[in-house]
């Protein structure tokens, strides 16, 4: 019963977009025209000028749908105070949420406040990891896309090399390495055995390492992504350019600074963005490897009580800090957007 009336379905379709197209000569145009009949009315609606707005249409209500209702949503969780997620039990508290990541005191009891404390921590935590990942991933981004660039032996093989770990998940990626890097590991088993450490090492929670391994296993597992909108950006330069360099006798070195990297700089500056919101946003293979430190998604997300341990303040206070951490992404996208159009007008 089903099937028929499906079948039922897509004859009524396509005998209404005969109906309402206009008449081809081929009868291979006529039914692929009516099969596309919504949207040639529509173009006969609005018109061609009108029309890109409609394919934009179904874009925006998803994106409407899954960005800006959460963030509305956000900011009622943030003013708000209860164990639940329905606003009907939720009383209205204003900004006692903010009050209670930023402030010493705790302004439900007088008391000292320590959860400004665990929010300053996480977000220490994560400015740091940011400010030694970025500049590592972007430099290593580059020169590896300068190397795969060249004309070497089994290119495809080496770019789908580095391009690979981006397609594997983060999860996957985290379990991976943390079998590599837990305290019976197998690190920590072949520097035994080569005898350059006594005792297994903890890796990813030694205060000494965790921050180090953190930083590399993460640059490992994205660096394919940004090397390839940088190698897109390097094919892009003319190869003129580079031709009358080598007729001139230009040093190599010479050729990168004054060809290279100004006409890279702007995709240098989108890449350079985009892996600062990323790494602002380390969550997946960080928890996934249990490391020694706590970034401030995965404080917001214990916090909310998605695992289970909800506490009345727990969702309100969530909201707040993730509202502030998108506060700080939206600045430093504006910077970068300032930043474009700057190097643009130059």
């Amino acid at each position: 019963m089903a099937n028929l009336n499906i079948l039922f379905v897509a004859v009524a379709y396509l005998v209404i977009g005969y109906l309402v197209t206009h008449s081809h000569r081929s009868p291979t145009a006529r039914f692929m025209s009516a099969v596309g009949w919504p949207i040639e009315v529509a173009q006969r609606m609005t018109g061609d000028r009108h029309l890109p707005y409609l394919f934009l249409l179904p874009n925006m209500l998803i994106f409407g749908l899954y960005t800006f209702a959460p963030l509305f949503m956000n900011v009622g969780f943030s003013l708000t105070d209860g164990q639940f997620f329905s606003f009907a039990t939720r009383e209205f508290s204003g900004l006692d949420n903010y009050y209670r990541i930023f402030s010493d005191i705790q302004i439900d009891t007088g008391d000292l406040n320590v959860e400004d404390d665990k929010f300053y921590a996480a977000l220490g935590f994560t400015f740091t990891f940011v400010i030694f990942q970025v500049p590592i991933m972007v430099l290593v981004a580059m020169f590896t896309a300068v190397v795969l660039n060249r004309d070497i032996i089994a290119r495809g093989f080496w770019r789908a090399v580095f391009f690979y770990p981006v397609m594997l998940s983060p999860v996957v990626v985290g379990f991976l390495w943390q079998l590599i890097l837990k305290r019976q590991g197998v690190l920590s088993q072949v520097l035994m055995g080569w005898g350059w450490i006594e005792e297994p090492i903890q890796w990813l929670t030694d205060p000494s390492w965790t921050m180090f391994w953190s930083i590399l296993v993460y640059t490992w597992a994205h660096l394919g992504f940004y090397m390839l909108i940088l190698l897109a950006g390097l094919q892009s330069i003319p190869g003129d350019l580079y031709e009358a360099a080598e007729m001139d006798g230009t040093p190599a070195p010479r050729v990168f600074r004054r060809i290279t990297l100004p006409l890279l700089l702007p995709i240098l500056l989108v890449v350079t963005v985009l892996s600062l919101i990323k790494a602002f946003q380390a969550f997946e293979e960080l928890l996934a490897m249990e490391v020694g430190w706590i970034s401030i998604v995965r404080y917001i997300f214990e916090t909310s009580g998605l695992q289970g341990f909800r506490y009345e303040f727990g969702l309100g206070i969530a909201a707040a800090a993730s509202l502030t951490v998108a506060l700080i992404l939206i600045v430093l996208s504006m910077f970068q957007f300032y930043l474009t159009r700057r190097e643009t007008k130059l």
